[in-house]
């Protein structure tokens, strides 16, 4: 019965999307909406001077699209991100969890992995 229930919904948009967290993007949500272009730097800005410490040498990337309630900050390292989650998260500042990876984010690893698979198993033939 589930397994027909699911046949049914198999066209529907969204219903098996890729169920992964990304080990260096964080969905940081409840802020304000913003709907200019102004108030879209002014928010990357104070996004990025919060997530300064954990983004390494080129600092956090930050992503808020306009009319929207959240943003994206994605950081140096797995670690990095552990701690921005657990020292943010304590201020009460954000509400801070990881980001889920995308469908196309998934292939494109998988993708990369197959090649450096491809790269290091002809390496070992020479």
């Amino acid at each position: 019965m589930a397994v027909e229930s699911q046949k049914e919904l198999s066209n529907v948009a969204g219903f098996k999307h890729y169920n992964s967290l990304h080990p260096t993007k964080l969905f940081i949500s409840n802020l304000p909406k913003i709907t200019t272009q102004q108030e879209v730097e002014i928010r990357r800005a104070e996004l990025e001077r919060a997530f300064r410490k954990y983004g390494g040498n080129l600092g956090a990337i930050v992503t808020a699209p306009t009319n929207s309630p959240f943003a994206f900050v994605e950081v140096e390292n797995e670690r990095q991100a552990d701690m921005a989650i657990y020292e943010i998260q304590n201020s009460g500042r954000y509400r801070i969890v990881r980001a889920r990876r995308t469908r196309y984010e998934a292939l494109q690893e998988e993708k990369e992995a197959a090649e450096r698979a491809k790269v290091k198993a002809n390496s070992e033939w020479d």
